[in-house]
């Protein structure tokens, strides 16, 4: 299990995951208590919000109603748990629709907390997290399988470690939609659609055989549906090959998806369950397996653990930027210079940026000095450049988009000329403290150019509004010729960002 500190092993508190499916939106409440965590309550509505896609990627009016009016409800029912305790998270459909910006607007009012949009690969690790977590603490090397209801996602792994992850462009509703949308069912169909499967597993079949694994898990609602049709026909809960290749062909030949109603099939599930079971009959054939069991368990308990991680010290997001950084051979002494002198000049001016605690922000600065320098080992000529589009184009454990998006703008333009135009790319809500963060950013980047440990000491910052005050000794003034000549330069920059940069010698003296 996820070792807590005692912080949490003595304290109450209770806690929320919500997961904003292409089929379903989910619900889990829960309490902490003595270090495990003790399920409250469980809310599930089938909202098909991945049947609202037109042709143009947007969510119609409909789907975009019925997501609002199950994250109000939600939202009552949350409405005491203070922001720290909520998570929410959307997955493939919002990763996907063209109109993702504003409808998260709109449900982030009603379920009255931040919504983050993840990517696939955080996804796969998330759910992983949360089978893990209900898992036996064995040495087995698992396949778990969730198949959403626009994507499936894969991952190898031991104990809470995934070793290899990937999240498959497939889905339950995403099938519906596409093979099967007037409701008729063939051979043909069926097969078309298999078919279409293993054409998205093909590309990983190679990886995923090589690592292997000793069990197969699978989790969610689709998997979790045709386990119980598996237990009402032969008495097991587990699903094997040959009971899938049984009910493909019953889909076959039933002629409708209403005419489709094998034993132990709900009512809510009928919908979409022909498309979850053509997706795991397929990664069933694609990856040789040949049985697997379900978990309970999935992407809402690995959220609700990973929130706990972020506020016991033991933040994936820290260890997903370090890995980046040792994977590009980064100058740690270097980044911790270009850290300490950032953090402190944030953490001085915290009054005057209106905040009384430094984190999360704080974090984005500590990240930025780990990673803007992954770039050198592309080129040293126009180095930002590379390091903001690696780190924008990699999948950082723990991060949501919009987290992802504030760690590349700072890297990106941390040197030379910044571009306003990237500004406008983030939220409202970030346009007014990001470009704060990248000055300071900035100001201690210039400041550790020699790459000596000594270069700032003595140096301060004052913020007042778009004026900055940097001072330090007449003495400093005097040792550092090259550090003025390029603190002037940095001037003109900042000016780009609206900032008035004076410097002048410490006041004491």
């Amino acid at each position: 299990m996820l070792k807590l500190s005692d912080f949490w092993r003595n304290r109450v508190e209770e806690m929320a995951a919500i997961d904003l499916g292409s089929n379903s939106f989910h619900m889990i409440v829960a309490r902490l208590e003595k270090g495990e965590l003790k399920v409250l309550d469980r809310i599930k509505e089938p909202v098909r919000l991945g049947f609202g896609l037109d042709a143009n990627g947007k969510l119609d009016d409909l789907s975009q109603r019925r997501g609002l009016e199950c994250l109000a409800r939600f939202g009552q029912r949350i409405s005491h748990l203070p922001t720290h305790a909520v998570r929410a998270v959307g997955t493939r459909t919002l990763r996907k629709a063209a109109n993702a910006g504003p409808f998260l607007a709109k449900a982030e009012t009603a379920l009255g907390h931040h919504i983050d949009v993840v990517s696939g690969a955080e996804e796969a690790r998330l759910i992983y997290q949360g089978v893990a977590q209900g898992l036996d603490d064995d040495l087995d090397r698992r396949l778990v399988v969730d198949i959403g209801g626009g994507s499936t996602e894969v991952i190898v792994g031991e104990q809470f470690q995934p070793l290899l992850l990937d999240s498959l462009g497939m889905g339950c509703v995403a099938l519906m939609r596409d093979f099967f949308a007037d409701g008729q069912v063939s051979k043909k169909s069926v097969k078309k659609a298999i078919t279409f499967c293993l054409q998205k597993i093909g590309p990983v079949h190679d990886g995923f055989l090589d690592i292997g694994w000793q069990r197969a898990i699978g989790c969610s609602g689709s998997i979790k549906a045709i386990s119980k049709v598996a237990e009402a026909t032969t008495g097991h809960p587990i699903i094997t090959r040959a009971l899938l290749n049984d009910l493909c062909d019953q889909a076959g030949q039933s002629k409708s998806v209403d005419d489709f109603n094998p034993n132990g099939l709900t009512a809510d599930r009928k919908p979409v369950f022909l498309g979850g079971l053509i997706v795991l009959r397929a990664v069933f054939e694609g990856l040789g397996v040949e049985s697997m069991e379900t978990s309970p368990w999935a992407l809402r308990e690995g959220l609700l653990y990973d929130l706990i991680g972020r506020y016991d010290h033991e933040d994936v997001r820290a260890r997903g930027v370090q890995n980046l950084a040792h994977r590009f051979h980064t100058d740690v002494d270097q980044a911790k210079r270009m850290a300490d002198t950032a953090l402190r000049f944030f953490n001085d001016n915290l009054p005057a940026l209106g905040l009384t605690r430094p984190e999360p922000w704080s974090n984005y600065l500590r990240w930025a000095a780990q990673t803007a320098e992954v770039g050198l080992d592309i080129s040293h000529n126009q180095f930002h450049k590379h390091s903001g589009y690696i780190v924008a184009s990699c999948d950082l454990a723990g991060f949501s988009r919009k987290e992802q998006q504030r760690l590349t703008f700072l890297v990106r333009h941390h040197r030379k000329k910044p571009d306003l135009n990237k500004l406008t790319e983030l939220g409202e809500d970030d346009q007014i403290l990001m470009p704060i963060l990248l000055a300071i950013f900035r100001l201690a980047t210039v400041l550790h150019r020699a790459r000596t440990g000594s270069t700032s000491d003595g140096v301060t910052l004052r913020i007042d509004g778009e004026q900055m005050l940097l001072s330090a000794p007449s003495d400093w003034w005097d040792n550092h010729g090259l550090t003025h000549a390029d603190l002037e330069q940095e001037s003109q920059y900042l000016s780009k960002l609206g900032f008035g940069l004076m410097l002048q010698q410490s006041l004491t003296e």
